[in-house]
C-alpha cells in the first residue's frame, strides 16, 4: 500500500494566481474594513454635534476621540491569539456583531463619560476584525500578490472612511447624531450574516490545527482543480518556530528586533493618521469651512489614500517592502511641508490633503504586510494582531496630542509641522527592519 501523498498548502498556494475562491475572500474582507472605516471615522464628524448638543468646550471632546483607539488596541491584542486558537472567520463575525451592538449602543449616551465608555467597547471589536481579515486575506494570497492583494484590503477602509463621513455629515444634518450611531451599528451586524454565508477559513490555519482534512481538501481543489484527488497528508513547509505560545514568541531572539521596529515603525504612522483623522474636522472648521466642504476635504484625504493603498501593494511588490515604505515616507513629510505652506482655500488645502493621504494612508497599510510576511503560521494572527494593537497606541497618541494641541491654540499648520517627528521615526524604523528581513 502507497503512503498518503504530501501536500504542501503553502507551496499550492503559491504556484496557482488569483482564482475565484481568493478573489472572494478579497471582497468580503474588504467589505469588512469598509464597515470598519465608517464606524471608526464617524466620531471626529459627530464632534461638532456634540459640542452644540451638550454644550462643551472642544478640548472635552479628548475623551470621545481617544476612548474608540483605546478599545481598538484592546481589541486588536485580544484577537490574535484567539484567532490562532479558534480560527479566522469566526474572530471576524463575532467582532462585527459585537462592535455593531454597542455602536448602536453608543446612541444612548447622555454625555461624555457614557459616550466614551461605550465607544470602548465598540473599538473593541473593531479592533480585532480589522487584523483577522488581513491574516485571512495574506494567507489566502499567493506570495507574488500578496502585497497589492492585502493593500488593495486595506482601501476597504479608507473607502469607508470617506462615505462614513458623508454619511454621518447627511444624518447629523438631516435626522440627528444618535440615527448616525445606529446606522453605524446596523452595518456591521448585517454584514456579519455574510460572513456566515460566503468567507471560508483559512487553509493555511485548517492544516496547522489538524482534523480538517475535507473542508481543506475541498478549499485546495478551488485554488486548484484535482491537486488533492485522495487521501493526503496536508504539511506547511514553514522554516522558522512559532508554536506553543505565540505572544511570547514575538520577543524570542528570532523575531524581537524584527517585532519592535514594525511595532515603532507601524506606531508612528498610526500617530499621523489618527491624529488627522481624529482632528481634521474640527481643524478645517476653525478655518471656517462649513460642514459639506470640510467632509470633502476628509473624502480627498481617504481618497487619496485609496489610491496609494493600491499603488503602494504594486509597487511593494516590484520594488520590495523596505524600499517602498522608507520612499513613501519621506514623500509623506514632505507633503506635510507643502500643506503647511498652502493657502486657506478648499482647493489648495484639498489638493495637498489628497496628495499627503496617498502616502501616509498607504504606510498605514504597508506595515500590516509587512508584519504577515514576516510571522509564520502559527503566530501570524497574533503577530498582526499584537502589532495592530500596538500601533493603536500611536492612534491614541496622535488624537492625544491633537487634544493637546487645539487645548494650547495651535493651527492646522502648527499641528501638521509636529507630524514631522513621527515621520523621521518611521522612516528608521523601516530601515532597520530591512536589515533584518536581509
Amino acid at each position: 500500500m502507497s503512503a498518503p501523498a504530501v501536500l504542501d498548502v503553502e507551496h499550492i498556494i503559491d504556484r496557482n494566481g488569483v482564482g475565484r475562491l481568493q478573489r472572494r475572500v478579497l471582497l468580503i474582507c474588504f467589505g469588512v474594513l469598509i464597515v470598519d472605516g465608517i464606524d471608526t471615522t464617524m466620531s471626529g464628524y459627530l464632534g461638532p454635534a456634540l459640542i452644540a448638543d451638550w454644550g462643551i468646550p472642544k478640548a472635552a471632546l479628548g475623551p470621545v476621540v481617544t476612548s474608540g483607539l483605546v478599545g481598538l488596541a484592546l481589541g486588536s491584542l485580544i484577537a490574535g491569539p484567539l484567532a490562532d486558537r479558534f480560527g479566522r472567520r469566526r474572530v471576524i463575525m463575532c467582532s462585527l456583531i459585537f462592535f455593531g451592538l454597542f455602536s448602536a449602543a453608543s446612541a444612548l449616551a447622555s454625555g461624555v463619560a457614557s459616550f466614551s465608555a461605550l465607544r470602548v467597547l465598540t473599538g473593541i471589536g473593531l479592533g480585532a476584525s480589522m487584523p483577522n481579515a488581513a491574516t485571512l486575506v495574506a494567507e489566502y494570497a499567493p506570495r507574488a500578490r500578496r502585497g497589492v492583494m492585502m493593500t488593495f484590503m486595506y482601501c476597504g477602509f479608507t473607502l469607508g472612511a470617506a462615505v462614513g463621513g458623508y454619511l454621518t455629515s447627511f444624518l447629523v444634518v438631516s435626522v440627528s447624531w444618535r440615527a448616525a450611531l445606529v446606522a453605524g451599528g446596523v452595518l456591521p451586524i448585517v454584514f456579519a450574516g455574510v460572513v456566515f454565508l460566503a468567507l471560508p477559513e483559512s487553509p493555511k490555519f485548517l492544516a496547522r490545527r489538524g482534523g480538517h482534512d475535507g473542508e481543506l481538501a475541498g478549499l485546495l481543489n478551488r485554488i486548484e482543480p484535482g491537486c488533492v484527488t485522495g487521501a493526503g497528508r496536508f504539511v506547511l513547509a514553514e522554516d522558522r518556530s512559532g508554536g506553543g505560545a505565540p505572544v511570547r514568541a514575538l520577543l524570542s531572539p528570532q523575531f524581537r528586533l524584527g517585532t519592535v521596529t514594525i511595532w515603532v515603525g507601524w506606531l508612528a504612522a498610526f500617530f499621523t493618521v489618527y491624529l488627522m483623522n481624529s482632528w481634521l474636522p474640527i481643524l478645517m472648521n476653525d478655518v471656517g469651512f462649513s460642514l459639506i466642504q470640510v467632509a470633502t476635504i476628509g473624502f480627498l484625504l481617504q481618497f487619496g489614500g485609496t489610491i496609494g493603498n493600491i499603488g503602494i501593494g504594486f509597487v511593494m511588490d516590484k520594488a520590495g517592502m523596505h524600499r517602498t515604505i522608507i520612499v513613501s515616507t519621506i514623500c509623506a513629510g514632505v507633503m506635510l511641508l507643502a500643506i503647511a505652506a498652502a493657502p486657506r482655500t478648499v482647493l489648495a488645502i484639498g489638493a495637498s490633503i489628497f496628495v499627503r493621504g496617498m502616502f501616509t494612508n498607504s504606510l498605514a497599510v504597508a506595515f500590516p504586510v509587512l508584519a504577515a510576511t514576516f510571522y509564520p503560521t502559527a503566530m501570524r494572527a497574533t503577530g498582526t494582531s499584537w502589532a495592530t494593537g500596538i500601533a493603536r497606541l500611536g492612534a491614541i497618541g496622535g488624537a492625544a496630542a491633537g487634544t493637546v494641541l487645539v487645548a494650547i491654540g495651535l493651527d492646522y499648520k502648527a499641528v501638521f509641522l509636529t507630524l514631522l517627528v513621527p515621520v523621521a521615526i518611521g522612516i528608521l524604523a523601516a530601515s532597520i527592519n530591512s536589515r533584518v528581513h536581509r
